[in-house]
């Protein structure tokens, strides 16, 4: 849904790296600052493009690109989006385009060049007629990274379109039996949630010039979805995975268009439930006081492989995502109470990896990041918002400058800062001193970070 942004001008700004305390050994993070008055609204998310990141920001009506490196802003001035924007969510295509939906002024999918990070250009927009609303809904792009999908409301109607023509694929739409919110593309089924009906609406989307309906998955228990349920996919591409409000998980596939366990499985205490993430056979599902970790290897017989650990009484934010470690060993979570913590857990034990990161301002969304495994976190303040880029919050790697690996340049950094030195990211076992046990961290660690 839409929210109310306030009018503001721009005042352009460099970017600037802040160093965030040390937690525990090898933690630190670099801040990228955008110019006030640019903020986030509470569903935006970053994306990922390589070593670049893209989000664009209200208020300022904008969209950055920024490196995932050195947390620098590439494209000092940002990009106009044109009126008061309302977007939130930006998409990766082929060919250097991403696409944006939103209100540009009118509604539609903003195609933007991004070959060059540093100047970044519009191409143009796809347009939707006046009835549809777009504005922080998601968008799945096709196999050829080309055509993309999107649903809006309130006429419930899902678009195709192409980036490179700038045009819709099937110009009306398919009308669907029910309010679409998140949508998921396997292979060339799609499946969308409907928060009206409580069920599941499939579409087949192998011919995007001419979009037609399956059918719906009706589940068990009459359940109910809100905007933060999304679906996943398991690997083989028809088997998916949604949560409802009740806190319980369900399994289906969209090529029988069966429910796989009947009666789901429920997970959590209290409240509600959030977003879920999956790595392999094993899922992550954020509810509104904890994450639990769920065994889906056998969708028709799903279980709980462990509860995560938080020690205390914690709230994520209503759209927190979680995400795993490369290996699927690990996972991570931003809450917003006690304090804006980011924490890491074990997924076979559910144990705390490490102490909790604090992080400046209200974390709403959380990616993985290569390489080590770093956390990418876009947070929304009072003032001009941020995004934290942390590294070494699962492992020991005493990556100072933050590329990938230990060598000579973090070995200079450390010697450079040696001393009474807190804050600073050589100081990698926290102690408020660059000194022989730094060193020798350093030394355990050298080469490749895993």
């Amino acid at each position: 849904m839409k929210r109310s942004m306030c009018s503001s001008f721009l005042v352009v700004a460099p970017a600037t790296v802040v160093l965030a305390p040390a937690v525990g050994l090898a933690q630190h993070a670099v801040t990228v600052e955008f110019p006030d008055p640019a903020l986030f609204f509470q569903n935006t998310s970053l994306t990922v493009d390589g070593d670049v990141g893209y989000v664009p920001s209200f208020d300022s009506d904008r969209l950055w690109s920024f490196s995932l490196v050195t947390g620098d802003l590439l494209d000092l001035n940002g990009m106009a989006l044109g009126g008061n924007a309302n977007a939130s969510n930006v998409y990766v295509f082929s060919n250097g385009r991403v696409g944006i939906p939103g209100w540009f002024p009118g509604q539609g999918v903003l195609v933007v060049d991004v070959t060059d990070p540093t100047n970044l250009s519009p191409l143009g927009l796809i347009a939707l007629d006046e009835l549809s609303n777009v504005q922080g809904q998601n968008i799945e792009v096709a196999s050829d990274g080309v055509i993309g999908f999107v649903a809006s409301f309130p006429n419930n109607t899902l678009f195709s379109f192409n980036v490179e023509t700038l045009s819709l694929q099937d110009p009306d739409g398919l009308v669907l039996p029910g309010n679409p919110d998140r949508i998921a593309l396997a292979g060339d089924r799609l499946a969308m949630v409907d928060t009206t009906n409580g069920t599941i609406m499939v579409a087949d989307v192998s011919n995007p010039s001419n979009l037609a309906l399956v059918g719906t998955i009706t589940l068990p228990g009459s359940p109910s979805f809100y905007s933060n349920d999304n679906i996943v996919f398991a690997a083989d591409g028809r088997t998916g995975f949604v949560s409802s409000q009740e806190r319980r998980l369900y399994s289906f596939d969209v090529v029988t268009m069966a429910v796989l366990d009947p009666d789901g499985l429920g997970f959590g205490t209290s409240f509600f439930s959030g977003n879920i993430a999956i790595h392999g056979d094993t899922l992550a599902c954020v509810w509104s006081h904890g994450l639990t970790f769920i065994d889906a290897g056998d969708p028709t017989d799903l279980s709980v492989i462990s509860i995560a650990t938080f020690g205390a009484l914690v709230a994520p934010q209503g759209s927190a995502t979680a995400a795993f470690t490369a290996d699927g060993t690990g996972a991570a979570i931003s809450v917003i109470y006690p304090a804006n913590l980011v924490y890491t857990f074990d997924v076979a034990s559910g144990e705390q990896v490490s102490a909790p990161f604090v992080v400046g301002d209200q974390p709403n969304f959380l990616t993985m990041l290569s390489p080590g495994d770093r956390v990418g976190v876009l947070c929304s303040g009072l003032d001009a918002d941020n995004i934290f880029l942390i590294s070494d919050l699962f492992g020991t790697c005493a990556d100072i400058d933050g590329n990938g690996g230990v060598d000579i340049v973090d070995l200079l950094a450390l010697l450079g800062a040696w001393g009474p030195n807190p804050g600073h990211r050589a100081d990698l076992d926290g102690d408020g001193t660059v000194g022989i046990a730094d060193f020798l961290e350093l030394l355990a660690s050298w080469g490749p970070c895993p």
